[in-house]
């Protein structure tokens, strides 16, 4: 396993008063207390390819806050790393990254893709090639249907990325 993606569900209030007060060391330890204190919904994993190099290359190359789902950025949840990212997730933008991953593949299969596509093409090509993505043939639509389960899930969803 290389990398990891752990959604968890946990009221708000659970969540502010029970987790995110105490005095933890590692955002290992804050992924117990989700585990403890909220619902596990599911874990997506891949053995030959790092989840996090393709998210980065999806934002890269989209523009779409993938970074997110990696625990980084506005939203992620302290404490942290070095090993384990969690973050605040909103349902409704679970919707944009499959929409997002779903572009970059019908774009690769474009007939006529104007020269702006065909940089993008080229980009991901080349970082195709660079991770050896081929190894896990259908990770992209692992990803589209993994998170595009929770979309409508209420009450908060927090993202979990492990990597290792």
């Amino acid at each position: 396993m290389k990398d990891e993606l752990s959604f968890y569900a946990v009221d708000t209030k659970t969540l502010e008063e029970k987790i995110m007060t105490k005095d933890l060391l590692m955002g290992r330890e804050l992924a117990a207390e989700l585990e403890r204190f909220g619902q596990h919904l599911g874990t997506l994993y891949f053995d030959k390819v790092y989840m996090g190099d393709i998210f980065k290359k999806l934002e890269e190359l989209t523009g779409a806050p993938f970074k997110f789902l990696l625990g980084m950025g506005a939203r992620r949840l302290e404490p942290c790393g070095p090993i384990t990212y969690c973050g605040r997730q909103i349902p409704a933008e679970l919707g944009e990254y499959v929409f997002q991953i779903d572009n970059i593949q019908k774009l690769m299969n474009k007939a006529e893709p104007t020269e702006k596509e065909s940089e993008i093409i080229a980009k991901w090509k080349a970082f195709c090639e660079k991770i050896q993505l081929d190894k896990e043939p259908n990770c992209l639509d692992a990803i589209k249907k993994y998170i595009g389960k929770f979309r409508d899930r209420t009450p908060e969803l927090i993202s979990v990325y492990t990597r290792c």
